[in-house]
């Protein structure tokens, strides 16, 4: 019996481990670290609502270029093997509701996508990638931010029936508190609707440089010529963290 009790308290331990980090939601939703075996919920998620509705995924009809749609995917799940991203679940059925897909960024690790010759399987996404390239390397970021490593926030997305409750604002709030926990002094992305550049103004983050969508234009035509209502630009948003930054953990 007493190894039997040791056995369970061992399992306990191990459980405990790798179960994953909950931070303090203020949203209706429980925000946990995103492990591995929710990787194919999330990019689901993305599949079918990132890439239909955020403007620039719209505008140039991305779900119509399967090579686009697979190569972006394979990307994004690179990004989420980082073990930083963030997942909103439903309190009521543990769905995967949101995803705040992240990584840290390093200067001299060159690191960033845009660090890097932009080839990709899919004309769709290297006109993306094209666009979202420039914005970042319009300004020196590192310089910007006053470091030379930064928490970078890739993608936001909640999915359609859960918007507008506080889930992608407290998703982006917990993405400052990740970043402040691991030490970083400053986090920053690339925002491409009204919606998420709002979001992001709210929490405290700073517009460091923007493209309009309107003047980005190749062979003399608009690539991305509508983004929707109220979606104007690319910008890349950042923001320095105070060493006092608070950090809630649940």
């Amino acid at each position: 019996m007493e190894k039997e009790g040791n056995n369970n308290l061992i399992l306990d331990m191990e459980a405990r481990m790798y179960a994953p980090l909950q931070w303090e939601s203020f949203a209706p939703c429980k925000i946990q670290d995103l492990k591995a075996a929710q990787y194919e919920e999330a990019l689901r998620l993305i599949k079918h609502h990132f890439f239909r509705e955020e403007p620039m995924c719209q505008a140039a009809s991305l779900q119509e270029d399967s090579k686009s749609v697979n190569e972006f995917l394979n990307l994004i799940k690179t990004w989420m093997k980082d073990s930083t991203s963030l997942v909103a679940l439903s309190l009521t059925s543990g769905r995967v509701i949101g995803v705040a897909v992240t990584r840290i960024n390093n200067d001299s690790d060159k690191t960033d996508t845009y660090n890097r010759v932009l080839k990709f399987e899919g004309n769709t996404l290297e006109n993306i990638m094209r666009l979202i390239n420039a914005v970042i390397k319009q300004t020196n970021v590192y310089r910007e931010l006053e470091c030379e490593a930064y928490f970078r926030v890739h993608l936001l997305c909640v999915h359609p029936s859960y918007q507008k409750k506080g889930i992608g604002m407290s998703l982006l709030t917990t993405c400052v508190q990740v970043a402040s926990t691991l030490k970083m002094s400053a986090i920053g992305g690339v925002f491409t609707s009204g919606l998420s550049q709002s979001l992001a103004t709210k929490v405290g983050f700073s517009l460091i440089s923007e493209i309009r969508y309107s003047r980005w234009v190749v062979n003399d035509n608009v690539v991305f010529d509508d983004p929707g209502k109220g979606n104007y630009s690319a910008a890349f948003m950042g923001m320095i963290i105070s060493s006092q930054e608070s950090i809630h953990e649940s």
